[in-house]
This record gives C-alpha cells, structure tokens and sequence, in this order.
C-alpha cells in the first residue's frame, strides 16, 4: 500500500456514524420562530405520519403538541 501523502493509508477499522458525529464540527441551522409562525399565532406541522400543532402563547412561549 502506498502511503505517500497523495496516498494516506486506510484505516483498518470502519467508523461508525457515531464517531463521525463526535468529531464532527457542530452546525445548528437556526430558523426564528417568526419565520415559522409567519403572523399566526399557531401553525400545523406534519411529521411522517404524525401531526402536530405549534403555538405562541399570549406571554411570547412557544408550545408544541401532538
């Protein structure tokens, strides 16, 4: 096996997925809730098979329900 620096050798072991994770940089995509909620005050979100309600409470709170 050639392990030129063009080359570097393989490693022997398969990563998991969760070792990508952890030594994965972290990047969260942050959306505001007033881009979600667009002027409502609730909104209807689907999930797969599962749909669920989003609401801004009158104190400025969000709440989730299923």
């Amino acid at each position: 096996m050639n392990t030129s620096p063009d080359h570097p050798q393989a490693s022997t072991s398969p990563s998991t997925a969760s070792e990508e994770q952890s030594t994965a940089p972290l990047h969260r995509r942050i959306i505001p809730s007033q881009q979600i909620l667009a002027g409502e005050k609730e909104i209807w979100i689907q999930h797969g098979d599962a749909v669920y309600r989003l609401c801004e409470t009158k104190s400025g709170k969000l709440i989730l329900q299923k």
